[in-house]
């Protein structure tokens, strides 16, 4: 695991370089990749929980709904039905 304080020195470069929709863009991504994981780890709950913060971060990145299409679309390729809705 990441030191805090080296996740605070990345955290500082992000806002400095990043534009918010960027830095929500990335987080959406990351969340999903974590849900799609849990999944394949047999950790549903963990799934769900992880593609609820997915949803609320692709949500933010853009105001035409093309984040939030992307990453439902890609998780559900790789989700099973009924595991996270």
């Amino acid at each position: 695991m990441k030191h805090p304080d080296e996740l605070l020195r990345e955290a500082r470069l992000d806002v400095r370089s990043k534009r918010r929709t960027q830095i929500n863009r990335e987080s959406a991504w990351r969340w999903a990749a974590l849900a799609v994981a849990a999944c394949e780890a047999g950790r549903p709950s963990d799934a769900v929980d992880y593609y609820h913060e997915a949803v609320e971060h692709a949500a933010l990145a853009d105001q035409l709904g093309e984040d939030l299409r992307a990453v439902r679309a890609w998780v559900s390729a790789r989700v099973p039905p009924g595991v996270l809705y």
